[in-house]
């Protein structure tokens, strides 16, 4: 039954996932779904094991098929439908994610749907977001990253005109462009953060009340926005100060390839801090209760 399950996802999705793939290998707006795929793929391999054992181990009170799973994996099917009589390619590969979610638990068990919750997320947050969210975002994140950069090159004493998302400099007008609004880095730190937050709570939950852990969880992806925000405007600020130290020619070049490497390695780092600050190892949070009690 699971491997003619199986079977049939791959018949009734195969061409869905083949434009999913194509897009997260040819468009520079989606390529950071291929990352977020392999995390997924990655972290489900991992629980794998976890998964079989929560399916085999199945309490005697569940029942041998969920209705919760069929739910869902009937409201998936219906959301595939909505999504080819509309044409509407985001929700369709939506509930791809759907459907495997209610077959995981129909044919095994809540427990494993469980198990297999985020690598379900980082495979959600993989599919590209539709056009009309991307044009909606890309230009505030436009005008707000050059607004960062302006007031960074101003403090580094570099004369500096920002008209809406061009910055005029002495030696070259520098344009914030759709690609470079930083809504690749915002995705993908976003779903970092999840995994952060993630492990942040697991540690958090053994000492301290489980609500208190899903916020320092929530905490990290609350910062991760605003880092991800800031760091697009200081990278954008790295390429004017290289374009007038430097040569021009560096705004299109390896440079500016190598200050978006680097800054989103940078924000990985603040957040991987923020985690640590949030979560104190035991050690520590026992000598802070010994002072308190001194």
């Amino acid at each position: 039954m699971v491997a003619l399950l199986a079977l049939a996802i791959a018949w009734l999705y195969a061409g869905t996932m083949e434009g999913l793939g194509r897009e997260w290998l040819s468009s520079p707006d989606a390529s950071y779904g291929l990352v977020l795929a392999g995390v997924a793929m990655l972290l489900l391999w991992q629980r794998r094991e976890r998964i079989a054992q929560a399916a085999t181990a199945r309490s005697p009170v569940e029942p041998q098929f969920p209705a919760a799973g069929l739910g869902v994996l009937v409201f998936g099917l219906l959301l595939y439908l909505v999504g080819q009589l509309g044409a509407d390619i985001f929700i369709t590969r939506l509930s791809l994610v759907v459907v495997i979610a209610g077959a995981l638990w129909f044919v095994a068990c809540g427990a494993a749907a469980r198990i297999a919750t985020a690598p379900l997320v980082f495979l959600l947050i993989a599919v590209p977001l539709p056009a009309l969210v991307v044009n909606a975002v890309t230009l505030p994140l436009q005008l707000t990253a050059s607004r960062i950069a302006e007031a960074t090159l101003a403090a580094s004493g570099i004369a500096v005109f920002r008209d809406g998302n061009v910055l005029e400099l002495p030696s070259a007008a520098l344009e914030v462009a759709q690609a470079c609004s930083g809504l690749r880095s915002l995705v993908s730190l976003t779903a970092i953060a999840g995994l952060l937050a993630w492990s942040a709570a697991v540690r958090s939950m053994p000492r301290d009340p489980k609500w208190i852990a899903c916020g320092r969880g929530a905490a990290i992806v609350a910062i991760a926005i605003p880092v991800a925000i800031v760091m697009n405007g200081l990278r954008i600020a790295a390429v004017g100060i290289a374009c007038e130290l430097w040569d021009p020619r560096v705004t299109s070049g390896g440079w500016h390839t190598f200050t978006g490497w680097i800054t989103f390695v940078a924000s990985v780092i603040v957040l991987m801090r923020v985690r640590r600050a949030l979560v104190r190892p035991p050690a520590a949070a026992d000598a802070v209760d010994g002072a308190i009690a001194a």
